[in-house]
């Protein structure tokens, strides 16, 4: 089965600039798979395309209503006088869930990214890291099959991005969502996916499988995690490292 698909599928903005050209993929329920590439390639172009966000000039997008997709920021966004809790549960009410719904659902989130001694804080009381795992709250609560992440961990510390990008593939793992997520980092993408998707001036031009021989260890230091460097390293043209 397929959350989403795009159809070549093409995305020019007012200014006549075509930031998709012809792009045809597949993204598999529960899969998880990265978007890599340099700035300004469509990567972003195309988590607002698969969002709803924006819409095909030419080709077409398939899959779920815009509900029923999480999005998470590469800022946090959240509203400096509104708590965790509320900042998490926001969506929820607009959306017009019952109290006793939001309480579950808010529960739920805070136990996934670990900050449920932190419901009644305010955002300026919080790391960075712990800003964005609100984010990722946010977005969970709505319970998505499909999570699109546009690099959300790229401010951060790399430590904390590491700790982050752990409990990421936790939450991927127990929840079974589709994540598409954008990284300029060769090593985050050959950490958190199945498969990477090359982008290069507006299109896909290649995709790679992840082996995830190792993944029950440390996979950091797995033959198969350095495998998966070296291949995107060459894929984009550039000399192993951690970010292009």
């Amino acid at each position: 089965m397929n959350e989403l698909a795009l159809n070549a599928a093409s995305l020019r903005y007012d200014n006549g600039f075509t930031a998709l050209n012809n792009v045809t993929a597949q993204f598999d329920s529960g899969s998880f798979t990265a978007l890599v590439g340099p700035s300004g390639c469509g990567k972003s172009s195309l988590l607002r395309l698969l969002a709803g966000l924006e819409q095909p000039f030419i080709g077409s997008v398939a899959g779920l209503a815009q509900r029923h997709i999480g999005f998470v920021f590469q800022e946090p966004t959240l509203l400096a006088w509104r708590s965790v809790a509320d900042n998490i549960t926001l969506p929820l009410q607009i959306e017009g869930h019952s109290p006793n719904e939001i309480a579950t659902r808010l529960d739920e989130a805070l136990a996934l990214v670990g900050l449920a001694d932190f419901a009644d804080a305010l955002p300026r009381q919080l790391s960075g890291g712990m800003k964005m795992r609100v984010s990722l709250a946010r977005a969970l609560a709505k319970r998505p099959p499909v999570l699109l992440m546009d690099e959300p961990f790229a401010a951060l510390d790399e430590l904390t991005r590491f700790r982050l990008d752990d409990d990421l593939r936790a939450i991927w793992q127990q929840q079974k969502c589709t994540i598409i997520f954008v990284t300029h980092s060769v090593t985050e993408a050959a950490y958190l996916a199945e498969r990477a998707l090359i982008m290069q001036s507006g299109e896909i031009r290649q995709e790679i499988a992840i082996d995830q021989s190792g993944r029950d260890g440390g996979f950091r230091s797995a033959p198969a995690f350095t495998a998966a460097c070296a291949a995107l390293s060459a894929a984009l043209g550039h000399d192993i490292g951690g970010e292009i």
